[in-house]
């Protein structure tokens, strides 16, 4: 029977609702499988987070999204190892005895309190849900320092992203000087100064390159070279400072007990004596500088800055030995900086101030032999005249004009100067024109000296006459009466 028109859109209408019912479902499906689909992929490739805490800090480790109905399993170390907790859509949870009163769950969060050492690590939630495959999320906890290390402590840094099995990423750390470090995402060393400063740990899979940054505080002090360099004709610094960016209220934090400076003098032998003596001591509550030995060197006075050096505005040959700066802390561990004193020293003899045609020797040296891989190198003025010269001496037999100005020596070691020190040299005509002027001067008052003299003694023998003859006179006229 044929539909009329009216009919038939009475009856498309009425079709219309189970139309769209039909559409409706398959959308459903379709998202419900797209679902199902970024599960699969998430549980393939895992969901990954990096959370840096400290030791007693409290942190919340929140899994990605995840159907209504479901279990929740949260693990230790790796998947399916230790489980702390699980939580289902029920209502029902639980956890592991060893760690129920440090775990608490917020939904399907687990809450980790006061955060201690043996939980530092990889955690894994896993969410179950019927007909769907598991839901993998990771969590890398990594410990932050809490308070500075002190140099000598054990450095630990664990970077470890917990990755299902299948394409396992590369995982290290790069230190501060931007050296590899590390095997498998593990250092274990000890802090030392080049250990200050930012560490990263970097992973890499499938061509793609993450870093993390960690920071690391090492107290310490500043390395020092081993021997310090100078002359009678510069100043003088002996370094000793904490190493950059640590403060002196991070000093504090590690319970420091006293902070001094040593010195054993260099003796003739070329040894030190076996007991060096206290320069300088530190007031810890007043940050000033006791000073137990007057040598001339004074601290630096930049003492919150971390700056414990000495200095002097010129070094003398006493000043050759070594300084020991040391920071003793409550624990027993000692800190200290040692460095040698070379001083470097030109004599001239007979002395700097020479007429010509004297003969000068003048020595260079450090108070000590100088090892194989240094010299001495001669400077002198450019219109001097000819010298012999010796290993750590040079001689002029007959100086002149020529020979007047500064005469330096240059200590060397390969192709670098390590000091230098000069000595002026002045030389004088034998009858210079001050020289004239003196002699000459002393004549005229000689002779003014001996021209008063003469007057003094004629004006004498005159009075002495007068005297004589007015007593001969009286003593006649005497005779007569």
């Amino acid at each position: 029977r044929p539909i009329s028109a009216e009919g038939g859109a009475t009856a498309f209408k009425k079709r219309a609702p189970q139309r769209d019912t039909l559409h409706i479902t398959r959308m459903k499906n379709f998202i419900r499988s797209l679902l199902l689909l970024i599960a699969v992929i998430v549980s393939t490739t895992g969901a990954q987070e990096e959370i840096y805490a400290k030791e007693g800090q409290d942190i919340t480790l929140k899994p990605i999204s995840y159907p209504a109905q479901s279990y929740v399993y949260w693990y230790f170390e790796k998947q399916d190892g230790h489980q702390l907790a699980w939580v289902n859509h029920l209502g029902g949870k639980g956890f592991n005895e060893k760690w129920k009163n440090s775990l608490s769950l917020t939904g399907t969060s687990l809450v980790i309190k006061n955060l201690q050492k043996g939980l530092f690590g990889t955690f894994f939630c896993k969410i179950t849900a019927a007909g769907q495959s598991d839901l993998i999320t990771v969590f890398n906890v990594i410990q932050k320092s809490a308070s500075p290390l002190l140099s000598g402590d054990n450095l630990s840094l664990t970077c470890s992203l917990g990755s299902v099995p299948q394409n396992t990423p590369e995982i290290y750390w790069v230190s501060p000087q931007g050296n590899r470090e590390g095997n498998k995402g593990t250092v274990d060393i000890q802090a030392r100064s080049e250990h200050n400063g930012q560490w990263d740990c970097v992973v890499k899979k499938n061509g793609n390159e993450k870093k993390f940054p960690v920071s690391v505080t090492v107290v310490d002090l500043a390395p020092v070279p081993s021997h310090l360099y100078t002359s009678t004709d510069s100043p003088l610094t002996i370094p000793c400072s904490l190493i950059s960016s640590v403060t002196w209220e991070q000093v504090k934090k590690k319970e420091i007990e006293e902070v001094q400076w040593h010195f054993a003098p260099k003796l003739s032998s070329g040894t030190s004596p076996d007991q060096p003596q206290q320069l300088f001591s530190l007031d810890l509550e007043k940050l000033t500088w006791k000073k137990n030995a007057n040598n001339g060197l004074s601290p630096v006075y930049y003492i919150k800055n971390g700056n414990l050096s000495l200095t002097k505005s010129k070094a003398t040959v006493e000043d050759r030995g070594r300084y020991t700066c040391s920071m003793k802390f409550k624990n027993g561990r000692t800190l200290e900086t040692t460095v040698d004193v070379v001083v470097l020293e030109i004599i001239a003899h007979p002395k700097t101030e020479l007429i010509y045609g004297q003969q000068v020797n003048l020595s260079c040296s450090t108070g000590e032999q100088l090892p194989n891989d240094m010299k001495l190198n001669w400077t002198s003025p450019k219109t001097s005249s000819s010298y012999i010269s010796y290993p750590t001496h040079i001689t002029v037999p007959e100086v002149g004009k020529e020979d007047n100005g500064k005469w330096g020596c240059e200590l060397w070691q390969g192709g670098n100067k390590l000091t230098s020190d000069e000595i002026l040299l002045k030389i004088e005509p034998r009858l210079s024109v001050w020289m004239l002027v003196i002699i000459c001067s002393a004549a005229v008052i000689l002779l003014l000296l001996l021209v008063l003299a003469f007057i003094h003694y004629r004006r004498r023998k005159v009075q002495f006459s007068r005297s004589y003859s007015f007593l001969f006179n009286h003593t006649d006229l005497l005779v007569q009466l």
